[in-house]
């Protein structure tokens, strides 16, 4: 991910951090470090846990084994 877009994406979610975010992950088929951080970036400026629907078992199987899991709601 280039640094613009990264201090784009985490100024827009400062700018809605009161507002509720869902992130479907329905059409995800890898996830790499650089993904992880921008959920992670999103749990991390959001004032409540974001929503994640649709998690594949492999990002889920991920997001648990990187401990972040816990960060956010995961929903059917």
């Amino acid at each position: 991910m280039k640094k613009r877009a990264g201090d784009d994406l985490e100024a827009h979610l400062l700018a809605t951090a009161d507002d509720p975010l869902t992130i479907d992950l329905a059409e995800v088929t890898f996830i790499d470090s650089g993904g992880l951080r921008l959920l992670y970036m999103a749990a991390e400026k959001k004032s409540s846990p974001p929503v994640l629907v649709n998690v594949p078992t492999r990002v889920l199987d991920l997001l648990k084994l990187s401990g972040v899991d816990t960060l956010f709601v995961l929903a059917d």
